[in-house]
């Protein structure tokens, strides 16, 4: 085994070999060790397959047809997703796959280990609660959909039938979650193929309607500029909202992975591959059908017979998005939060954690609808996660991380910085999120020039990213900075 300024530092003493070891490193207390890992490259892609086929990819597609039609609209989703989703990959799954570490506590050597606590906060408790709410919401509208095309009923997506199938959603995904990550493993391997044959039979239907040249050459449905450049660039920016939306993620996945090619690559074949195969039939259904709800154009595309089973497995699919997400989101909270949350029990911290989406689903439905505006909120924050992680992972520390540093005593260690905070991370955090919504408010759509030649996420991540760069190598020093080579 190799020292810790090689691939992976010696396991925690004592006991390092007792069952309560393992489940503390499956739960993200310790690092995990290849042969410890559950996921190959097969199985990481069907996980991401599985984590990106949803509802919202077809919910992402119709809203690029607010703006762009089919032709614009594909350019878009493809550069779109590729820049995010690769970018936010090398942030998070590279790291976690060489070093099996759990990916709130691998960025306390970017943000001490205070700073990683108001990164979480930010970054997943508040974002997770709400996709998980709106994930919920989804089901609940594709069971209401579903039952009201098997009677002959009229669909209510705000009614009772909703908000109970949704809080069944939460429950369902809470069960399945607290079983651990090999029954999300074992529901993954056998949903995500299914919902890609799903995808190719949704896409055959439109076409038996719809010629390609046709669907080529219809327009956008409400564009909300004149300028069809600035429109273009939109659809671009919500797709890279849609990849960078991963970050919190895909890094607590990639950490079940054999070694760093297995954590990277099924990001492209399975995050990237069915998020623009889900949205592309998205698209080509809102433009065609007039209508972005999926709960909607499916019953019109397929007929009853096909639109049921077409319902029902696109509302498991929201099953499988729920389990990957609050599986990362309990495990970071185990390492940020106090030694009282580690020591309540795996099942109840994640039904505490459920509560305030149950809530959200029951009293707030209308979070359903705002979702185009929260996804590319997420972007404003995530893009600049995303910059300083790879600045700060390959260029500061060379690849290199200090596993004992990051899991022993944080008081007076090397991820110290200021009171547990790193100022200079945090700051370019600050800059590279009042960069993006300088350049784009997603509330109102509001631009500056240079929104329309740049993006927004691409200038925020990298300024963050060459904020913290240089920050760093001009500030950092001594023991508590961060051990950074050469400062």
């Amino acid at each position: 085994m190799e020292t810790l300024s090689g691939t992976y530092a010696p396991r925690p003493a004592p006991d390092a070999s007792s069952n309560d070891y393992a489940a503390a490193a499956e739960r993200g207390d310790a690092p995990l060790l290849p042969s410890e890992r559950l996921w190959g490259f097969k199985e990481f892609t069907f996980a991401n397959s599985a984590l990106a086929i949803a509802t919202w990819a077809f919910l992402i597609g119709g809203a690029v047809g607010l703006f762009v039609g089919p032709k614009e609209g594909i350019a878009a989703i493809v550069i779109g997703n590729i820049l995010g989703v690769v970018l936010t990959a090398l942030a998070t799954t590279v790291m976690a796959g060489r070093y099996g570490v759990e990916q709130f506590i691998g960025i306390r050597s970017q943000y001490g280990y205070n700073g990683s606590r108001l990164v979480y906060l930010l970054a997943v408790i508040v974002l997770t609660m709400g996709w998980l709410a709106v994930l919920a919401m989804m089901f609940g509208r594709s069971i209401d959909g579903l039952t009201a095309l098997a009677t002959g009923g009229t669909a209510n997506p705000t009614g009772i039938k909703v908000a109970i199938a949704a809080v069944g959603a939460v429950l369902l995904t809470w069960y399945i979650v607290a079983r651990g990550p090999t029954s999300i493993k074992v529901f993954n391997m056998i949903v995500s193929p299914l919902l890609v044959l799903l995808m190719i039979a949704m896409l055959w239907l439109i076409f038996r309607q719809h010629s390609f040249a046709e669907l080529m050459g219809m327009e956008a449905l409400d564009p909300p500029f004149e300028d069809k450049r600035l429109n273009f660039i939109i659809a671009i920016e919500i797709n890279m909202a849609a990849g960078f939306s991963w970050w919190p993620y895909i890094g607590n996945l990639a950490r079940l992975t054999k070694n760093e090619r297995t954590a990277f690559w099924p990001n492209i074949f399975g995050i990237f591959g069915a998020a623009v195969l889900g949205e592309v039939v998205g698209l080509f259904a809102a433009v065609s059908m007039g209508d972005s709800d999926p709960t909607v154009w499916m019953t019109q595309i397929a007929g009853v017979g096909v639109g049921i089973v077409a319902l029902g497995f696109i509302a498991f699919a929201n099953i499988t998005s729920m389990a990957n997400i609050l599986y990362t989101s309990i495990v970071g909270l185990r390492q940020v939060g106090t030694a009282g949350v580690r020591r309540i029990g795996w099942g109840t911290l994640l039904f505490a954690f459920c509560i305030i989406p149950l809530i959200l689903v029951v009293a707030y439905p209308q979070m359903y609808d705002g979702f185009f505006i929260f996804l590319v909120w997420t972007s404003a924050l995530n893009s600049a996660l995303a910059g300083i992680g790879i600045a700060d992972y390959f260029f500061l520390r060379r690849q290199q991380l200090d596993l004992r540093a990051l899991h022993g005593r944080q008081e007076g260690g090397a991820f110290q910085f200021v009171g547990g905070f790193n100022p200079i991370g945090l700051f370019a955090l600050a800059v590279g999120f009042v960069t993006y919504v300088w350049l784009f408010n997603p509330q109102t759509l509001d631009n500056v020039t240079a929104f329309r030649y740049l993006t927004a996420s691409l200038p925020s991540c990298g300024i963050a990213g060459l904020l913290h760069y240089v920050l760093t190598r001009i500030f950092a020093k001594g023991p508590h900075w961060g051990n950074y080579p050469g400062n």
